[in-house]
């Protein structure tokens, strides 16, 4: 989807199916943009879709599909009065998967041209050779044709003259970064989902290589795996010192370097309890060893585990936020949406690497987020496979409940303690009510199911304690518990499982 260049309020919508519907202040207009025809059952359709630099002048908007007959094309059209007429073929007869994997990125650069991203190809192991388009970002002029200078042009050579770089499974989303002329790159592989931030030449690894890349290789600013992760420490494997922690897993099933820069992961059950908590990653000392940040007193510990829920299946579109709307904090952002259903946000350090990336919308599982884009209101517009455009908007600055945890592993026959308390003083005595969804009636609210704040306790944490019951049987048991707060503040979800015994 995006956002008309022209100050018309007009958002445009490209389907699989072949419709590009125009919606104008929240209402999906009667006549389409364009209505292409696609046959669904291989997955051809329109799969990208960008407005010309120059729109304002030319009005032109390219799309990239996967034609009948198992093609690729790049084509564009003229709005003339909110329809677009004069289809013109750009970039044709590219091999196209039978299945999936055809790619569908579509962006142009601050060079004027044009970029596109062409898949595997359901498989073709081609994303390493020159001379196949698959698994490569194309790069060309407006008209269609090749730029000498792209990295890999031989003119009457068996390159194909149009690869810009090369090595990435399959390519949903690209843009470009403002201020620094990188590429960003959103890729998805059967074994990881990447975020690569490439120039001219530069060679993601697959199919040669997926978490670990030698020199020579563009390494992922951000990557994760669709599953759930778990894995344990050494017995000495926790090592606090000069506020900085070392973990040191014990296997080598799942290495450290798995979890990038940035990754907020769970570190639950170390022996010295200090060690446990929430925390963002934020080096590799080691193939099997992670550092993080942890302002506590020196100390050693070790045993327990680093938890991970599943972040997400497949990267789509994605956008850098530039607006006023949200907070500055947001300002630079990297923001891109996974087809689960979650829309994530990765934050920077000074050096430019990834410093924290969080989940800031989950509506997982069967979200089918594809695209992200800043309105001219400042909201984000997140769009559904399934028909439906969110609008989202900060929560406003004030009061909210503080909880103390997000995520609880309950053993069988014990309990957990969450605490809860205002960010502010209330103007009103304020009452929350905490229930529980879900986990079959083994996880339970056991104390602190209603609490009331006032002018005088207000900061005082009150407790919640979480129950999970024994049973005969061996299936982990997932709830959320809710905090619902009066006087119409935002509600707060805790989720928990059961460690079976």
């Amino acid at each position: 989807m995006g956002w008309v260049p022209d100050g018309s309020g007009r958002l445009f919508i490209s389907t699989m199916p072949g419709k590009v519907y125009v919606v104008l202040n929240g209402q999906v207009q009667p006549t389409p943009f364009i209505s292409e025809s696609f046959n669904q059952s291989f997955q051809q359709g329109l799969l990208g879709m960008a407005f010309d630099p120059d729109f304002a002048n030319n009005h032109y908007v390219y799309f990239f599909a996967a034609m009948p007959g198992y093609k690729l094309e790049v084509f564009r059209y003229t709005d003339v009065g909110g329809v677009g007429v004069d289809r013109t073929v750009i970039v044709g007869g590219l091999q196209a998967g039978r299945l999936d994997f055809d790619g569908g990125g579509l962006t142009f650069g601050p060079d004027g041209m044009l970029y596109f991203g062409v898949g595997n190809l359901n498989g073709t192991k081609a994303e390493d050779v020159l001379t196949n388009a698959a698994g490569k970002i194309h790069r060309v002029y407006p008209d269609g044709t090749v730029p000498t200078d792209n990295p890999f042009y031989d003119g009457a050579g068996p390159n194909v003259d149009s690869i810009w770089a090369r090595g990435f499974c399959n390519l949903y989303g690209l843009v470009f970064q403002p201020g620094t002329g990188r590429l960003w790159a959103n890729a998805s592989s059967p074994q990881t989902i990447q975020v690569f931030s490439g120039g001219p030449g530069d060679h993601g690894g697959w199919p040669l290589y997926n978490f670990v890349r030698p020199t020579g290789y563009l390494s992922p600013v951000y990557a994760y795996i669709a599953n759930h992760e778990f894995n344990s420490f050494t017995p000495t494997g926790a090592v606090r010192q000069n506020g900085v922690t070392t973990f040191t897993f014990q296997n080598n099933t799942l290495g450290a370097l798995w979890y990038r820069k940035g990754t907020r992961v769970m570190i639950r059950d170390v022996t010295d309890p200090s060690f446990n908590g929430d925390f963002y990653v934020t080096g590799h000392p080691s193939a099997q060893s992670f550092t993080v940040d942890q302002p506590e007193p020196d100390a050693v510990s070790g045993g327990g585990m680093l938890r991970r829920w599943i972040p997400g299946e497949f990267v789509m579109g994605g956008m850098f936020y530039g607006g006023t709307r949200f907070p500055t904090s947001y300002s630079g952002n990297y923001l891109y949406t996974d087809f689960r259903g979650m829309l994530h946000r990765i934050r920077f350090a000074a050096d430019g690497s990834a410093a924290a990336e969080d989940i800031i919308i989950n509506q997982e599982t069967g979200g089918g987020f594809v695209d992200v884009n800043e309105g001219p209101d400042g909201a984000l517009y997140v769009l559904s496979h399934y028909g439906r455009i969110l609008r989202v908007t900060p929560a406003p600055q004030g009061q909210s409940l503080v909880v103390s945890s997000s995520d609880l592993v309950i053993p069988e026959g014990e309990t957990r303690t969450v605490m809860v308390s205002l960010a502010m003083p209330p103007t009103v005595d304020v009452w929350v009510k905490v229930a529980v969804q879900g986990g079959g009636g083994d996880l339970t609210v056991d104390d602190g199911a209603s609490l009331r704040f006032t002018l005088n306790n207000w900061s005082v944490p009150q407790l919640v304690t979480l129950g999970a019951a024994v049973d005969a049987d061996a299936e982990v048991e997932h709830a959320s518990f809710t905090f619902t707060p009066t006087q119409g503040l935002p509600i707060v979800t805790v989720q928990a499982h059961t460690q079976e015994n």
